[in-house]
C-alpha cells in the first residue's frame, strides 16, 4: 500500500474510534506504561557492558573517563521521566570530578548545558548564560580553546551582562541590580556598571585569544576576528555621553573604556587587527582564514583596498590546504574576468580541481569552458558528463544544459540527436523548478556542505 492512502486509512480509523478527549484514568494509564518503558530504558543502558566499562574507568579517576561517561549520560538518557533527578546528578557528578582535577574540557560541556535551552528543557530549568560564562572563563583560563570561543562569544554580546534579562536585546532585570548596589531609577549608574563589566570582561577576552601561537581552526581566533572586522556597537540606553562621562568611576579600567572605545563602541572595527588574526592563521594552514582574507582583498573592506593578487594568493594557499570551496571560487572569477583579470587557463585549472571532487557549483563551471573552449581545449562530450554530474548534484543549470546537448546531439556517444536522454533531464529539470526554494536550497547544500 503506498505511503499516503495507508496514513489516510489509519486516520479515519482513528476517527471513526474517537470517543472524545481522554479521561484522567487514560492519562494515568499513558504515563504509567511512559515511566515504565523509561525506566527499562535506564537500567538497560546501565546495565550495556561498554557503559560499565567506561564508568569503572571513570570511577578509577581518569579526568578524560569521567567527562566520556558525563557525555554518554547527556547524550543518551538527558530528559528520560524515570530517575531524572539522579541522572541529572550523576551526570554533574562525573563533570564535577573532571573539573577537580583541572580539566577545562570539563568547565566547557557544563558551561554548554548551563546556555543551552535544550539540555535546560530535559533538565526543567531555565537556561543561564551567567552561570555559563563563568563555567567558559574557568576553562578558558585552563588553557581550553574552545571554552574560550564561548567565553568569547557572550561577552561580545552587547544584550548579555550579570544583571540583563536574557531576552535577546539588552534589558536591565531590577532583581539583579543588588549586586551593584544600584538604585532601580538612576540609568546612569547602571549604563556604567554595565560599561565597566563588560570593559573588563572583554579586555581579558581579547588577552586570552591573542595570547600565544594561534593554531588553525581556533574558534575564538575566529570569533575575535569576526568582532573586530564589524565592530560591536553598545546598546543605546549603555552609551557614553557628555553628560554621563562626567560621571565616572576611579576604576581604571573604566577610564580606559572611555578611553579606547569610545562613546558607542563595545569593540571598535579594525580591520587590522583582524588581519593580524586572520593571517596568522592562514600562516598556520587555516583553511577558512585564508578564504576570508581572499573574500576581503576581493571585495574590499573599510581601510583595505581590493587587491587581485591577494585574492588569488589566499585562496590558492586554501585550495592547496584541500579547500575545495576555494578552488571553485579563484577559478570562476579568473574564469569571469568581472571582478579581478581574467586568466582563462588558470581559472580552468582551479575549477577542474574542484569538479573532480564532485562539486556541484565547480562542475557546472567546467561544463560551460569545456564546452566553449574556455582557458582549455574543447570538449564537448566532456561537458556533457559535466552537466550531467552537476544535475546529479542539485544544480538546475546542469539538467538544463545536459538535456539542450542531447537535444542538439552534441557530446553524445553517437554523435546525433538523442531524444530520450534530452527528455530524461528536461524532466528532471522540470522536477527541480517544482521543488520550492528551501528544498531546492537543501538539495544544493547536500552536496555542498560536504566540502565546508
Amino acid at each position: 500500500m503506498a505511503l499516503l492512502p495507508a496514513l489516510l486509512s489509519a486516520t479515519n480509523a482513528a476517527a471513526q474510534q474517537d470517543n472524545g478527549p481522554p479521561t484522567y484514568a487514560m492519562l494515568e494509564q499513558q504515563s504509567a506504561e511512559a515511566l515504565a518503558a523509561s525506566e527499562k530504558r535506564v537500567k538497560a543502558w546501565y546495565a550495556d557492558p561498554e557503559v560499565q566499562a567506561l564508568k569503572a574507568e571513570a570511577d578509577g579517576g581518569k579526568a578524560s573517563a569521567q567527562i566520556a561517561f558525563a557525555d554518554r549520560i547527556r547524550d543518551d538518557i538527558l530528559g528520560e521521566i524515570w530517575s531524572s533527578d539522579a541522572i541529572v546528578s550523576n551526570m554533574l557528578k562525573y563533570y564535577a570530578m573532571a573539573m577537580e582535577q583541572g580539566d577545562g574540557t570539563a568547565f566547557l560541556r557544563v558551561g554548554e548545558i548551563a546556555e543551552s535551552p535544550d539540555y535546560y528543557t530535559k533538565m526543567r530549568r531555565e537556561r543561564d548564560r551567567s552561570e555559563a560564562l563563568s563555567y567558559f572563563e574557568q576553562g578558558a583560563e585552563l588553557g581550553n580553546r574552545d571554552a574560550l570561543a564561548g567565553y568569547l562569544r557572550i561577552v561580545l554580546d552587547p544584550a548579555h551582562c550579570s544583571f540583563c534579562v536574557d531576552r535577546g536585546e539588552y534589558e536591565v532585570d531590577f532583581k539583579r541590580t543588588d549586586r551593584w548596589k544600584i538604585a532601580d531609577g538612576k540609568g546612569e549608574e547602571r549604563a556604567a556598571a554595565y560599561r565597566e563589566e563588560k570593559a573588563q570582561a572583554l579586555a581579558k577576552a581579547i588577552e586570552l585569544t591573542t595570547a600565544g601561537r594561534l593554531r588553525p581552526g581556533d574558534k575564538a581566533a575566529h570569533t575575535l576576528a569576526a568582532a573586530y572586522l564589524t565592530g560591536v556597537q553598545l546598546p543605546y540606553g549603555t552609551r557614553v555621553t557628555k553628560k554621563s562621562s562626567a560621571a565616572t568611576s576611579d576604576d581604571e579600567s573604566y577610564q580606559a573604556l572611555l578611553t579606547n572605545l569610545g562613546a558607542q563602541w563595545l569593540l571598535p572595527q579594525s580591520t587590522e587587527k583582524a588581519l593580524e588574526i586572520l593571517v596568522e592563521l592562514s600562516m598556520r594552514g587555516d583553511i577558512l582564514a585564508s578564504r576570508k582574507l581572499g573574500a576581503l582583498y576581493l571585495d574590499g573592506h573599510t581601510g583595505l583596498a581590493k587587491d587581485a593578487d591577494k585574492f588569488v594568493f589566499y585562496m590558492k594557499r586554501a585550495a592547496d590546504n584541500g579547500s575545495v570551496i576555494a578552488a571553485n571560487d579563484v577559478g570562476f572569477e579568473l574564469l569571469a574576468g568581472k571582478n579581478i583579470p581574467a586568466n582563462h587557463a588558470r581559472g580552468f585549472e582551479f575549477i577542474a580541481k574542484a569538479a573532480m571532487e564532485g562539486y556541484g557549483p565547480a562542475e557546472l563551471t567546467a561544463g560551460y569552458a569545456l564546452r566553449e573552449g574556455r582557458g582549455v581545449a574543447r570538449d564537448d562530450k566532456l561537458a556533457l558528463e559535466m552537466f550531467k554530474r552537476a544535475a546529479e548534484h542539485g544544480e538546475l543549470d546542469g539538467a538544463v544544459q545536459a538535456a539542450a546537448m542531447y537535444r542538439a546531439g552534441q557530446g553524445t556517444d553517437s554523435g546525433r540527436v538523442e531524444v530520450p536522454n534530452a527528455y530524461a533531464y528536461e524532466k528532471k529539470a522540470e522536477e527541480m523548478r517544482k521543488l520550492t526554494p528551501e528544498m531546492a536550497e537543501f538539495l544544493r547544500r547536500a552536496n555542498r556542505d560536504r566540502f565546508e
